[in-house]
């Protein structure tokens, strides 16, 4: 299934279409995208010199529709269990010709293509959605990373210290380039493996197959890159090894400016399209963009925490912070001591989490006003902390900013001595 078949099983309601007008690249597409977010919506438009591409934002910002369309369950926990059974085990797509879906662009001229400045002190403008794809010695990743215009024929992107970037290091100690493919437009499925962490050497298109069975690869004419056979963009070009400009700032989770790094520059030498696709972009700091990074993460969260108490019912990485900073989980304890070891097992899974917040099974996570008024209620002082000092924390948390901090667990389940019913919200069914 593509990204443009995934659109058209959408409610009308649900799809916001402005693609009868045309927008400026800077900042007018982020004021689409915010409106739309606010309410969930999907959103079409065009931006003025690439109004040959249909760009689709939103795509992913409802929890509802990655378990619906995507996933195809009903619940949290079937939704964590077969995301991370999909994560377990590779399975190869089919295979189709490159050429059946993509057209090859003559003029490399990345103007053509709709990068937009979403804020006023983006660095530049930027793709949002693209997947970076790279291969060496039989290992293959594929991920995500936020792509900044530079030149008619080069970009920079943001990349972290783990697969694309091992993979990087290992064909610059080799003094070579490292042949890339990015790839914008896929459908959500596609996004979703992308956007996860399985270990080294587990190729994340490989993974595609589990939820999406009708998922195929191609094949790049230039370096022989696998591919998703349905996208909207390809580029194929070479990370160089030796050359290097600043990156940023962009808009992170948390809604803050990113630092400006020195990333190695991306020169591109081909450009293929298929404008039936939509291209897709992600809003920086919007729903889309925090729940694609952060539900691998409340799902392994889950496994983590399965292992060492009865149940968990449910696992928020709160929007607030970013979907990334603060974790929550409900769950079924056999004795006091459960509720702290779900705490230290929630760290252990999701390394950037600096708060974790357990909760029973009667508070809503979805729900700040349940959230608080169970703090209220159910915090014990002192009882209920566990501070972990000195701990790896996230780069991107502005007050840790060499990435270590004092991490804070508060277990805020009722103590088995007391009776549990002087603790129940009371309401009128």
């Amino acid at each position: 299934m593509s990204l443009s078949q995934f659109i058209s099983t959408l409610a009308e309601d649900e799809v916001i279409d402005h693609s009868n007008n045309i927008y400026e690249p800077d900042i007018e597409p982020t004021k689409l995208l915010l409106d739309a977010d606010r309410h969930e919506k999907v959103t079409l438009f065009r931006v003025r010199g690439a109004n040959a591409f249909l760009c689709v934002g939103n795509a992913l910002n409802s929890r509802r529709r990655l378990y619906e369309k995507v996933l195809n369950v009903k619940s949290d926990v079937d939704a964590y269990r077969k995301l991370m059974e999909a994560v377990s085990r590779t399975i190869k797509p089919g295979e189709a010709d490159f050429f059946s879906n993509f057209k090859p662009v003559n003029d490399v001229d990345l103007y053509s293509i709709p990068f937009i400045k979403f804020y006023p002190g983006d660095g530049g403008r930027y793709i949002t959605s693209s997947i970076y794809i790279a291969c060496i010695d039989n290992i293959c990743n594929a991920s995500i990373h936020r792509t900044m215009i530079v030149s008619k024929n080069a970009v920079v992107a943001r990349i972290v210290p783990r697969h694309l970037r091992y993979i990087y290091n290992e064909y610059k100690k080799r003094g070579l380039d490292t042949p890339v493919a990015i790839v914008v437009g896929t459908h959500p499925a596609i996004m979703l493996m992308a956007a996860s962490s399985p270990p080294l050497g587990v190729f994340e298109l490989y993974l595609v197959p589990n939820i999406l069975n009708s998922f195929k690869i191609t094949y790049t004419p230039k370096y022989g890159l696998p591919v998703p056979a349905s996208a909207s963009l390809i580029l194929e070009g070479r990370i160089s090894a030796s050359e290097f400009v600043n990156e940023g700032p962009f808009v992170d989770l948390l809604n803050l400016y990113d630092a400006v790094r020195q990333e190695p520059l991306i020169k591109i030498e081909a450009i293929y399209v298929n404008y039936a696709e939509p291209f897709h972009v992600i809003l920086p700091g919007g729903k889309e963009h925090k729940l694609l990074q952060s539900f691998y993460r409340e799902a392994l969260i889950w496994s983590y925490v399965s292992n060492t108490v009865p149940k968990v019912h449910k696992v928020r990485l709160i929007e607030a912070a970013g979907s990334w900073l603060i974790a929550a989980l409900s769950i079924t304890k056999n004795v006091d001591g459960d509720a702290k070891n779900a705490i230290l097992a929630a760290f252990a899974a999701h390394p950037s989490a600096k708060v974790v917040l357990v909760f029973d099974e009667d508070i809503d996570l979805d729900s700040y006003e349940s959230i608080l008024w169970a703090f209220a209620t159910r915090f014990r002082g002192k009882d209920s902390i566990i501070i972990v000092e000195k701990s790896r924390c996230s780069t991107l948390d502005p007050i840790s900013p060499n990435g270590d901090c004092d991490k804070l667990g508060i277990d805020l389940t009722i103590p088995s001595t007391l009776d549990k019913n002087k603790f129940r919200y009371v309401k009128v069914e």
